[in-house]
């Protein structure tokens, strides 16, 4: 499985950009490059409220099957549209940035949890119109959409699950890493956001200087919220949030990175076995989050999944 990178037209306008404007101006092409890949998955940015709160999402075209996409810890809607892309032709896709995270809001005394995140999901679907919708979620939105669809069965379609948080029976090397005192996941300093890439991802997309920056100005920047919310999943984890796995009747598909260092890949078959029916895939060579490194692939594998389902 080949690295994507971005394309020719995006590439050339970033180096161009970074040569005459240089340093001054990244946060312009930062936004050019995330609104380009928004715009090439046929994606728009709206925005609703919940409980007084603005909450951002992106959006296709409505049609009559959906598929909502949760991101995992420290993520944001941006983590999906070359994922998303190969799903808007049959189904509209909604892309909401989590509670505390992307352009939400940010407050170090809200409360995180799976729970939380859980309600926020169903609120978010009540306040958009979403009836019943298929549900793809990485990492923490993995154990988020488990407990979604044990939750409310009736509006869950089906599941897929990328690396999913939940069950952590076999240790990662971030478990080692925690033990140690250390967060693997948390970026303190530009140079430590450069080294969480390279530990979630196997097989990187190519990302601009300029790109690259902003995204680590913005990691260290919420390091503090992050600390907290990752606090809240470990305390959900270590209370067992995945007593309720086995309470899904929902159709369910884990794919998991076999280069997983955050998530061990060997996992997989436990938590398989926690959803009667569960059909499964690991991917060689690939890390914590597939549907970046190899977005294509994962997207016609689950495609695959979904539409068998018809």
């Amino acid at each position: 499985m080949k690295k994507l990178g971005l394309s020719v037209l995006i590439v050339a306008l970033l180096v161009i950009g970074a040569n005459v404007a240089g340093h001054h101006f990244r946060y312009d092409l930062h936004a050019a490059a995330i609104n380009f890949e928004r715009e090439a998955a046929s994606l728009e940015p709206y925005t609703t409220q919940i409980d007084g709160e603005v909450v951002n999402y992106y959006s296709s075209a409505e049609k009559p099957e959906k598929i909502v996409m949760l991101h995992g810890f420290t993520g944001s809607k941006d983590n999906w549209p070359r994922y998303a892309s190969h799903f808007i032709d049959r189904y509209q896709v909604i892309v909401p940035d989590l509670k505390g995270h992307g352009e939400n809001k940010q407050d170090l005394n809200g409360s995180y949890h799976v729970e939380d995140q859980v309600q926020f999901v169903d609120a978010l679907m009540g306040a958009i119109g979403v009836k019943k919708f298929h549900l793809v979620g990485n990492s923490m939105g993995g154990a988020i959409s488990m407990l979604y669809a044990a939750s409310f069965p009736e509006k869950t379609a089906s599941v897929t699950l990328i690396s999913p948080a939940g069950v952590h029976d076999v240790p990662s090397e971030m478990d080692t890493i925690l033990e140690g005192g250390k967060n693997p996941l948390i970026a303190r300093t530009e140079q430590q956001f450069i080294e969480i890439l390279d530990f979630v991802m196997s097989e990187q997309p190519f990302i601009p200087g300029p790109i690259s920056q902003v995204e680590a100005e913005k990691a260290v920047a919420r390091a503090d919220l992050n600390a907290v919310i990752f606090k809240q999943l470990r305390e959900d984890l270590a209370a067992g949030v995945n007593s309720k796995i086995n309470q899904v009747n929902t159709p369910t598909f884990i794919i998991w990175g076999e280069e997983d260092r955050v998530i061990n890949a060997k996992n997989i078959d436990k938590y398989a076995s926690l959803v009667a029916g569960a059909k499964t895939l690991v991917m060689s060579g690939i890390g914590h989050l597939a549907m970046v490194e190899v977005p294509s692939y994962t997207a016609d594998e689950t495609l695959k999944f979904i539409t068998q389902l018809n």
